[in-house]
């Protein structure tokens, strides 16, 4: 068998056999099984060979992607008693119908594991008890160390007397996910991608919490409660302020600014009518521009030309029912300031308002 089995490999191969139950055939409506294909950590055969060993998960996880590497897109076969390695010979022939086939790999806390989907006539033989054991054939380096996957075969005559494991395993397992899927309020017979998916969700929303609580994603669950339950009722005054005090703030700066604008603007402007820049009748007109634009307001007062003593002292007034009519001053004042007679008009109305 190993002078067989090295022509076939590059390196050493070995098989062992593991105990098959009802609980490695596919439940109604279900396309496959999985079924543990290695063990954790160092185990040998019956035979004295071995010990062999896969080292943890890291392990476990080379040999899925190793086992990847070499087989490419086709499956993993699982065969009748080896006849892949010993009744097909390359360039020579001989059948070795398949019993099923691995389509995926999983590493798992116990062991690596495999979906399996069985032919319709391997199924028949497992529950019929014509073959009892599942046998890995797998490649492994001087030390004993596991390399890959290259097959499988149902067997009745194992070498790795993993019988209890196997038979244990697998109803444990089975109770497990149905314990599993109740948890997370899911139907006893959920399969394993939608048990994973309930699972992510979870853990999605927990890290949600946790960041809005202000802890790091990975916070145990017992720690975000904690932090909700300290919280509770409670407001950190160095992160939020009421919202009445942010209002009242907000009003009293306005307050504040319109009385700044205010002071400044006629703080200006009587400078601007004192020094002869603007003629007392434009005060009120001087103090908005100043409070809307006091850029504007300081070019203009900086390129006006200086009143006269009789500019500043004020204008005679006009005849007695003709508001239209301008005093000399009157006409000054306009061309210091560039008015027009109606705008002129209508700011010496409101200055003597």
């Amino acid at each position: 068998m190993t002078k067989r089995t090295q022509t076939l490999f590059p390196g050493l191969v070995a098989a062992h056999s593991m105990m098959l139950s009802d609980t490695a055939l596919p439940a109604d409506g279900a396309s496959g099984r999985w079924i543990m294909l290695l063990p954790i950590g160092s185990f040998s055969g019956r035979d004295g060979r071995g010990p062999y060993s896969v080292d943890g998960m890291d392990g476990m996880q080379a040999v899925i992607a190793a086992t990847a590497q070499r087989a490419g897109s086709a499956d993993l076969v699982v065969d009748y008693d080896h006849q892949t390695q010993f009744a097909a010979v390359p360039g020579v022939g001989g059948q070795a119908p398949a019993a099923g086939w691995i389509k995926q790999l999983q590493a798992r806390a116990d062991g690596l594991y495999g979906l399996v989907e069985w032919t319709a006539k391997a199924a028949q033989s497992i529950r019929a008890e014509e073959y009892r054991y599942i046998s890995p054939v797998y490649q492994h380096d001087k030390s004993g160390r596991v390399l890959r996957l290259i097959s499988a075969g149902l067997t009745n005559v194992p070498n790795l007397d993993l019988a209890a494991v196997a038979a244990s395993a697998q109803p444990n397992q089975e109770h497990d996910m149905k314990a599993i899927a109740a948890a997370l309020g899911l139907s006893e017979d959920a399969d394993e991608n939608a048990i994973l998916t309930a699972i992510n969700s979870v853990l999605t929303g927990n890290a949600a919490i946790a960041a809005a609580a202000g802890l790091p994603a990975s916070a145990k669950p017992t720690e975000i409660v904690t932090a909700i339950q300290s919280a509770r009722g409670e407001v950190d005054p160095t992160r939020f302020v009421p919202i009445e005090q942010v209002t009242a703030l907000q009003t009293g700066l306005k307050t504040l600014q319109a009385k700044i604008e205010g002071e400044e603007a006629e703080t200006a402007v009587n400078r601007a009518i004192t020094e002869g820049r603007l003629a007392p009748a434009l005060k009120n007109w001087g103090l908005d521009l100043h409070k809307k634009d006091p850029a504007a307001f300081k070019a203009f007062a900086d390129a006006s030309p200086v009143l006269t003593a009789t500019q500043r002292a004020g204008v005679t007034p006009p005849v007695a029912g003709s508001e239209t009519e301008l005093t000399s001053e009157d006409l000054a004042v306009m061309s210091q300031m560039g008015l027009s007679k109606e705008a002129f008009l209508k700011a010496k109305k409101g200055g003597d308002a």
